[in-house]
Parts: structure tokens; C-alpha cells; sequence
């Protein structure tokens, strides 16, 4: 007997959601990863350069932050997000984003202070809001 297979799509429309959905989960999973690893990285060379060294305050703070976020901006362009963009175009990007990050956030926490909250409080939370949008920009315009 004869079998004839008829032609099913191997994507069915729940195929693709779950499909998408798989990348979201590996991507917002390596996504924290990158960040936390960043964090770990940056605090680390901060504490070594100001606590170790003796390099000054301000020095240490800025070489930390420069050297995370380079390797921030790689880990999340090559491993998180696997971008084909135009580097020049990620790079741009991820400055102004950056750059709007250090203001807002700078100006919510003075802003939260003067209000009576506590600076660690109110770094806790714009941090909280950076991390997720930063997610979506990242996804959907950095790294695109």
C-alpha cells in the first residue's frame, strides 16, 4: 500500500510563535547574563584601579565604565543579539543610548533624593527601568 504524504507546513503558525518566543527567552537569558557580567566587570576594575591602585576616584570610575561598556557593547552585538548591522550604525546608537541612560538617570535620582528618597533606592530604580528598556532597544534598533 501506498502512502502519499500530503503537503503540511513544517511552520504551522503556533510553530513560529513558539519559535519566536524560544529566541526571546535565549536572548532576554543572555541578556542578563552580558549585564551582570558587566556589572561584575566593572565594579571589579573600579575596586582595583581606586581600592588596589590608588588611581583617583573620578579616574577609576570613568576607565571602569569605558572598558564594561566596550565589552557590553560587543557581547550584546556578537552573543546576545547576533547582529548583521552596520557596525558604524550599532556603534552610533548605542552612544546616544548610552548617553540618554547617564542622563536620566542622573536626574531621576536627584530628582527622587529631593524628594526624600534615598540615593541607593533611587538608583535601584532607574536602573530597573534602564535594564528593561535597553532590552527592547537593543533588540529592536541597536542591534537590529
Amino acid at each position: 500500500m501506498i502512502m502519499l504524504r500530503r503537503n503540511v507546513p513544517d511552520a504551522t503558525p503556533m510553530n513560529k510563535e513558539s519559535l519566536r518566543l524560544n529566541k526571546l527567552i535565549k536572548q532576554g537569558a543572555r541578556y542578563l547574563i552580558v549585564g551582570f557580567s558587566s556589572f561584575a566587570l566593572e565594579f571589579l576594575l573600579f575596586f582595583v584601579l581606586f581600592e588596589v591602585l590608588g588611581v583617583f576616584v573620578v579616574v577609576s570610575n570613568v576607565i571602569a565604565i569605558a572598558v564594561a561598556s566596550l565589552y557590553n557593547f560587543i557581547m550584546s552585538r556578537e552573543w546576545t543579539f547576533k547582529s548583521t548591522s552596520s557596525l558604524m550604525r550599532s556603534i552610533v546608537l548605542y552612544l546616544i543610548l548610552f548617553a540618554w541612560n547617564q542622563f536620566f538617570s542622573s536626574w531621576v535620582i536627584i530628582t527622587l533624593m529631593n524628594w526624600g528618597v534615598s540615593a541607593e533606592l533611587a538608583k535601584i530604580g532607574t536602573m530597573a527601568v534602564i535594564v528593561c528598556w535597553n532590552f527592547v532597544l537593543y533588540r529592536k534598533v541597536v542591534f537590529k
